[in-house]
């Protein structure tokens, strides 16, 4: 065999090597489960699969206490007991311990089926197996945390929970630790500790706990923030930020950290819910207004996205920016149902010219309904003042295709006072309606006003009148003029 030969067979082992390895342990983490039940006489029992036969179980009740070093267990109350079992590649080993009368211990060790000296080799096992225990489940986990807390501080617990697989466990440790006193740095590493932890629900459950302690500096605040957006699932990173954004210590600027974690939130709910609930807690600058509208944007659905700008509206002294923002957020809303609820709240305050033409540009080209394109524009006739703006608005009357509600539009109108030169222009546009009917309809309700005008006025509503083939109807519109 050559030498070149000798090194292709060479790799190729060693890459069948690295790939068992690699898929060794990923069917390993896939095949560990932990799994846990406390019933209601208080006994709790785990059970712990670790993958390839290496599993094991702790059953115990009552107070249990370890002794300093997690080798032995140094009491259990009455009543209690404590059992360990353990399977590895076909070895089964079992410890029971249970107080007796006197407050002492017993302590049973099993190989097999068989009962051994527990002095001699369950000693030695107990020890062994005892800091697999308390990493794997809580048990002693508030007793060893202050063990730990009152030797050194924050830091031996903190490198306790890196030495701990289970999101569980870990979650445990955390939480206890967050109820004892730590500074910046060690409220930082906690929160690093989050980060790493896998499950949407733990990372949910510590920032949730005791939370204000994680709220006391600029520097805790933004981390807060930013550990939050690591959160996959969008009902727990919701429930998070919705618990933040109450704090009033949160900073304008660092609410803008906020908006851009919500931005991510796939689901439409949950981001519309996590908008509201900032614009529920807290007044808004006009900067962070613009923010919110523009996170709107990003939601899918109408009705979700329609009730935050809704809301937003209601926010004092909102910009002529912001209105834009807002109605440019209605651009790829595609029920003209939402988008008309929108504009009928934003109509509600009265308009500068630029925001009304913005308005009215979106009736024009963005709803496809008659109905909801006349309710939105007879309101912009009865409380705008549209004269400025009257272009732009019998533009978007024109995309009214329904000659029965493009009549009520102009039937509003009718009840507003205009300049002859306007008057002018609403009477040409009556003939964009074909219906003989309603064409009438709507010039008669501009007779009074005709009446009293310019004869340039009445030249216009005679002109228009020809538009119009039954003899019946001219006769009316006619017989107004009289």
């Amino acid at each position: 065999m050559n030498s070149l030969a000798k090194i292709i067979i060479g790799l190729a082992v060693k890459a069948i090597v690295l790939f068992l390895l690699l898929n060794t342990s990923s069917l390993e983490a896939q095949r560990r489960s932990t799994s846990v039940n406390v019933n209601s006489n208080g006994k709790t029992t785990i059970s712990i699969k670790n993958g390839f036969g290496n599993n094991f179980s702790i059953e115990y009740k009552g107070d249990i206490t370890l002794t300093d070093d997690d080798s032995d267990v140094a009491s259990i109350s009455r009543g209690g007991y404590m059992e360990i079992k353990k399977s590895a590649f076909g070895n089964r080993r079992r410890i029971l311990i249970e107080p007796n009368n006197s407050g002492g211990l017993i302590k049973k060790y099993w190989v097999g089926g068989s009962q051994q000296n527990f002095d001699s080799e369950g000693k030695k096992w107990l020890s062994e197996i005892l800091l697999e225990v308390v990493r794997t489940t809580t048990l002693g986990s508030e007793q060893r945390v202050d063990r730990m807390y009152k030797k050194g501080g924050y830091y031996p617990v903190l490198k306790e929970v890196d030495m701990i697989e289970s999101d569980y466990v870990k979650t445990r440790y955390l939480k206890l630790l967050l109820d004892k006193k730590m500074d910046e740095k060690g409220l930082i590493g906690t929160l690093k500790r989050v980060g790493q932890i896998s499950s949407d629900h733990h990372q949910a459950d510590i920032l949730k706990h005791n939370s204000k302690v994680f709220l006391a500096t600029d520097a805790l605040r933004t981390t807060y923030i930013q550990t939050t957006g690591k959160i996959n699932s969008d009902h727990h990173k919701a429930s998070v930020l919705k618990q933040l954004v109450t704090n009033e210590d949160i900073s304008d600027n660092q609410l803008k950290t906020l908006f851009t974690i919500a931005k991510d939130i796939n689901s439409d709910h949950h981001q519309a819910s996590v908008l509201l609930e900032v614009m529920k807690s807290r007044a808004l600058n006009p900067e962070n207004v613009k923010l919110l509208i523009a996170t709107a944007k990003s939601i899918n659905s109408d009705h979700h996205r329609a009730s935050v700008l809704k809301k937003a509206l209601n926010n004092d002294g909102l910009s002529s920016d912001a209105y834009h923002a807002l109605l440019a957020s209605t651009n790829d809303m595609s029920s003209d149902h939402h988008i008309a609820s929108v504009l009928n709240d934003v109509l509600k305050e009265k308009l500068d010219q630029a925001s009304l033409s913005h308005l009215l540009k979106q009736v024009e080209e963005n709803m496809n309904s008659d109905m909801h394109q006349a309710t939105v524009l007879s309101k912009i006739a009865k409380e705008q003042e549209v004269e400025d703006a009257l272009d732009a608005f019998l533009a978007a009357l024109g995309e009214v295709n329904s000659d029965h509600h493009k009549a009520t539009v102009f039937k509003q109108l009718a009840r507003m006072s205009f300049s002859d030169k306007e008057l002018i222009q609403i009477l040409e546009a009556t003939t964009t309606i074909n219906s003989d009917f309603h064409q009438a309809e709507s010039l008669l309700s501009f007779a009074p006003k005709v009446k009293s005008s310019s004869d340039a006025v009445r030249d216009a509503y005679m002109d228009a009148t020809e538009e119009i083939s039954s003899d019946s109807h001219v006769g009316r519109v006619l017989k107004a003029l009289r």
